[in-house]
């Protein structure tokens, strides 16, 4: 069996409310601004509420999916823009099997 050491910190991670982080509560905090101006807005034009229940959702679950879901540490946002750079990583091109050094 391996050992690893860990610290304590990471066993005792700073959660808040859910066991969101922070920036994952803002998120959500701003989804829910976000659609509660939209219902406000689609009222306005007497509109099905089954239809504005829908786009509310949808609305929603793509500001809260940014936010939330984390692909390799990031959230989706930062994922998204990180993958929009160029890759900076200098590594041999030589093949496996190559002793040209």
């Amino acid at each position: 069996m391996i050992r690893v050491p860990l610290t304590k910190n990471f066993f005792k991670q700073n959660t808040g409310f859910f066991g969101l982080s922070v920036s994952q509560l803002v998120f959500v905090g701003i989804a829910v601004v976000v659609g509660a101006v939209t219902i406000f807005w689609l009222m306005q034009y007497d509109i099905s509420f089954d239809v504005e229940g829908w786009i509310v959702f949808l609305e929603m679950s793509i500001i809260i999916g940014l936010g939330v879901i984390r692909i390799r540490g990031m959230n989706l946002f930062s994922y998204f823009i990180n993958s929009m750079k160029k890759d900076k990583r200098y590594f041999n091109r030589n093949g496996v099997f190559d002793d040209e050094e």
